[in-house]
């Protein structure tokens, strides 16, 4: 009988200090897209960056958090010329600010599956406050998890887009950004 106590107290406490411990993730570039739309002259224009890397950490206690890191000059619109206008010094000027950078301040859940994170996203060399919901499903083998997330924000306040580029009739000033990414659990110790 004091065995069953010890091994049922032993299990109460292992499960609430997996509920309390931070639940730490890292993307699967492989199975994710982080995506942006703009309009240009007239017409949708897509792209993809293709490198980037990213940590989420959720935390029941609400101490989460959220740090993204987007390689600039991995944008890809399927038009060569295109992708090395976006480098260049009037665009994201990969030369000096080769990456954007969002760190959350505060992460919280809003709901079942729903979170909200609050933080600085940076692009060049403008910081700017920024709020992204998003929802977070688990797989029901608990290897993986999925967030989608959707934000609009304008180019113009991050100086991207100089000289003939501010001009928002050749790109428009509304940029939709939409992540899917896969998640695996952080090795231990990662955040």
């Amino acid at each position: 009988m004091r065995y069953v106590h010890a091994l049922l107290l032993s299990a109460a406490f292992l499960s609430s200090a997996a509920q309390a411990a931070p639940g730490c993730w890292t993307p699967v570039p492989e199975q994710s897209a982080i995506t942006f739309s703009v309009n240009q002259a007239g017409a949708p224009l897509q792209g993809v960056f293709k490198s980037y890397v990213a940590s989420l950490c959720l935390d029941p206690a609400g101490k989460g958090s959220m740090r993204v890191d987007v390689d600039t000059g991995s944008a890809d619109t399927e038009v060569p010329e295109l992708d090395d206008a976006l480098k260049d010094e009037d665009f994201f000027d990969v030369a000096r600010w080769p990456k954007a950078t969002f760190q959350s301040e505060s992460l919280q859940q809003m709901g079942p599956g729903q979170y909200a994170v609050a933080g600085k996203l940076t692009i060049r060399d403008v910081t700017r406050d920024i709020k992204v919901p998003f929802t977070w499903a688990p797989a029901a083998d608990g290897k993986t998890a999925k967030l989608v997330a959707h934000i609009t924000i304008q180019r113009l306040d991050y100086k991207v887009g100089q000289g003939q580029w501010a001009d928002p009739k050749w790109v428009g000033n509304q940029v939709d950004l939409a992540f899917s990414v896969v998640f695996k659990p952080a090795p231990a110790g990662a955040k």
